[in-house]
C-alpha cells in the first residue's frame, strides 16, 4: 500500500485517508495503490460502503502530481503512463460499493474529476471546485467532469480554470450535501452508517443498476431493467 493511503475498516464502512502534504497531489503509484485497495475491500462481503476523505487539515486535493509526469506533446497519442492514470480513475466506476467522498479545501483538476466518479459527494463550506487545466496549458476532464456537471457549468469551469463554491455546485445538482467545516466528519460518516445498516446485497445491486441506467432515458425501459434486477435478487435468495 502506498504510504500516503490509509485504510480503516469498521463494521461495514471502509474508509480511505489520503495523506501527503504539502497538496494531496495524486501520483501514479497513489492513484493505482488507492483502484487496489477499493477493490480489495469491494472483495469483502462485510464492507458496505467506502469513504473517501484527506488526512490534511486545510485541503481534499490539489489534482494530479505534474512531477510525476512526462512531457506529452500535443500531437502524440496517450503514452503508457497517461493509460494507466486513466485506468486507475475509471477503477472506481467498477467498484460494486458507494464511495462517499468528504470534501475540505481545495478540490482542483483530478482532485475534482476523481471524486466526479464517486457516489456522494459531501463538501464544507469551505471547499473550493476548479479545473484548472487551461491555465497551465492543458487539456482535459470533459469526460469524467460531465458525469456531475451541467453543459454550461462544465464549459464555464473549464474554458476559465475559475474555482466555484459548494454552494454553486449544489444548486446546479452537481454535489449531493454542503455542511459546515467542523461537521464534514460526522455528516459523512452519517450516511455511511445510514448505508452500512442496509442489507449489502441489495446496496451492492443498487450501485450496480445504476451504473448500468446511466444514459438510458427510456422510462419504461428503466424501470423494465429494475425490475428484472430485483427479480434476479430474489431469486438468488430462493
Amino acid at each position: 500500500m502506498h504510504e500516503a493511503l490509509t485504510v480503516e475498516r469498521d463494521g461495514g464502512i471502509a474508509t480511505f485517508t489520503i495523506t501527503r502534504p504539502r497538496v494531496n497531489a495524486l501520483s501514479l503509484d497513489l492513484l493505482e495503490s488507492f483502484a487496489e485497495e477499493l477493490h480489495r475491500a469491494a472483495d469483502d462481503p462485510e464492507i458496505v460502503v467506502a469513504v473517501w476523505r484527506s488526512g490534511l487539515p486545510n485541503i481534499f486535493s490539489g489534482g494530479y502530481d505534474l512531477a510525476d509526469s512526462g512531457p506529452s506533446p500535443a500531437h502524440h497519442m496517450p503514452g503508457e503512463r497517461t493509460v494507466r492514470v486513466r485506468n486507475a480513475q475509471t477503477a472506481l466506476l467498477d467498484i460494486p460499493i458507494p464511495i462517499v467522498v468528504a470534501v475540505n479545501g481545495p478540490a482542483v483538476g483530478l482532485g475534482l474529476l476523481m471524486p466526479a466518479l464517486c457516489d456522494i459527494v459531501v463538501a464544507g463550506r469551505s471547499a473550493r471546485f476548479g479545473l484548472p487545466e487551461v491555465q497551465i496549458g492543458a487539456i482535459g476532464g470533459a469526460g469524467h467532469a460531465r458525469r456531475i456537471l451541467p453543459e454550461p457549468v462544465l464549459r464555464y469551469m473549464m474554458l476559465t480554470g475559475r474555482r466555484v463554491t459548494p454552494e454553486y455546485l449544489q444548486q446546479c445538482g452537481a454535489i449531493s450535501l454542503v455542511v459546515e467545516d467542523d461537521q464534514l466528519e460526522a455528516e459523512t460518516m452519517a450516511i455511511a452508517r445510514e448505508i452500512a445498516s442496509y442489507d449489502p446485497v441489495v446496496v451492492r445491486n443498487n450501485k450496480i443498476s445504476l451504473e448500468m441506467l446511466r444514459g438510458v432515458d427510456d422510462v419504461a425501459t428503466v424501470y423494465a431493467i429494475e425490475h428484472k434486477w430485483g427479480a434476479a435478487i430474489r431469486a438468488s435468495r430462493e
